[in-house]
């Protein structure tokens, strides 16, 4: 079970209210479609324009530290997994907000996002377990393939939900992503796992 602090509850339902599309990634999804784990932030993935980010502040500004700048900036670029950061004033948690480029595999990604209860009657779309796996497998290499927190969080994702993914989409975009290599790795783990 996820434990999940009222301030993400009140952040995600002020996201929601704007109507900038996002999705929860991150440890949240690895642990509800995977193996539950403890975690002191929070991912969230999202597209949005200048004016959101504007708005976006506006609304958290009094309860997070973080810049307007600091959004721009990361919407503005380029690089892989463009983020910026709030901090609570008070409590010891952060929130990455990682901006998406409106592409093919972006726009399929919130579209498949799955509604998930965080807390009774708290839905919020959360990372699919086939995108959550993929994402972690890009992490994955980005770190130079080093990490274990990763890697188990991919392994035991495939492992509990074996038999439930859309296993032709995560060949297709691992193929893209240049990552095909490692989920072959991770699901023949999987299997051995499974047999031991």
């Amino acid at each position: 079970m996820i434990i999940t602090p009222t301030l993400v509850i009140e952040l995600l339902e002020q996201v929601t209210k704007l109507h900038i599309p996002f999705m929860v990634g991150g440890s949240f999804p690895s642990s509800a479609w995977g193996q539950p784990r403890q975690t002191n932030d929070l991912d969230i993935a999202l597209l949005m324009t200048a004016q959101d980010a504007a708005r976006l502040h506006e609304v958290t500004r009094g309860s997070f530290m973080g810049s307007e700048a600091g959004m721009l900036e990361a919407l503005e670029s380029k690089e892989p997994f463009a983020s910026f950061q709030l901090l609570h004033f008070e409590e010891t948690f952060k929130i990455d907000f990682f901006v998406l480029a409106p592409d093919e595999y972006v726009v399929g990604a919130l579209a498949r996002a799955r509604p998930y209860e965080i807390a009774p009657g708290k839905p919020f779309p959360f990372t699919s377990p086939e995108d959550i796996v993929l994402t972690k497998l890009r992490w994955f290499e980005l770190g130079n393939r080093i990490s274990d927190k990763q890697w188990n969080d991919i392994v035991q994702i495939l492992e509990i939900q074996r038999g439930h993914l859309d296993y032709s989409y995560l060949d297709k975009w691992s193929q893209w992503f240049g990552v095909v290599d490692l989920l072959h790795d991770a699901l023949s783990q999987v299997v051995i796992d499974s047999e031991s």
